[in-house]
């Protein structure tokens, strides 16, 4: 009987050790690559100036576009600023980082001093300038039974950039980049 007992009780402890190494590992892998362009204008005239900035971002699931114009004086601060994501082909990027543009878009923008929205047409175009620097990162965390590891291959160039917003040139940016990524994340639980 003893003999019994202890076969029974051997086999539930391997049965529900199996079943809960099985019912509690998890594992979450992620990709991502895509390309992303930014730029700056800065003008000022007198005592007001004015800043400029236009980023996107693209993958394959669409691109990120966002655009923020502030112009300030002695006596007041005036901005707005606007986000949208689109699935339709308005930015295109060389695979060098020579070039990029962003075809004119309708760009929906909100006052944050009144806090009204307008729509404004955005465009821009990137030239690369200088050398095309590479970067690599990785991460691990771990923490009890989770662990957490990325990793991260980028081109990275900087650039000139001219855009214009509602048809009135922006002239040549202070300062603008492109970039392709490649990323990966991997989530684990045990």
């Amino acid at each position: 009987m003893r003999k019994l007992y202890i076969m029974c009780f051997t086999l539930i402890v391997l049965l529900s050790t199996s079943m809960s190494v099985q019912a509690m590992e998890s594992k979450t892998i992620e990709r991502q690559s895509g390309s992303s362009a930014y730029a700056n204008w800065y003008e000022t005239n007198g005592d007001v100036t004015t800043c400029t900035y236009l980023s996107l971002t693209e993958t394959k699931d669409g691109t990120d576009i966002y655009l923020s114009t502030y112009t300030y004086g002695p006596d007041y601060w005036f901005e707005k600023s606007g986000y949208m994501f689109t699935e339709d082909d308005v930015f295109s990027i060389d695979k060098k980082l020579n070039s990029a543009s962003l075809s004119d878009i309708e760009l929906e923008v909100t006052d944050w001093n009144t806090g009204e929205t307008d729509t404004v047409t955005v465009g821009a175009d990137w030239t690369g300038t200088g050398e095309i620097s590479t970067g690599t990162s990785t991460s691990k965390s771990t923490t009890g039974d989770y662990v957490w590891r990325s990793s991260e291959n980028s081109k990275y160039r900087g650039a000139s950039a001219t855009g214009s917003i509602n048809g009135l040139d922006l002239g040549i940016s202070t300062d603008a980049s492109m970039s392709n990524f490649k990323s990966a994340y991997m989530s684990m639980e045990k």
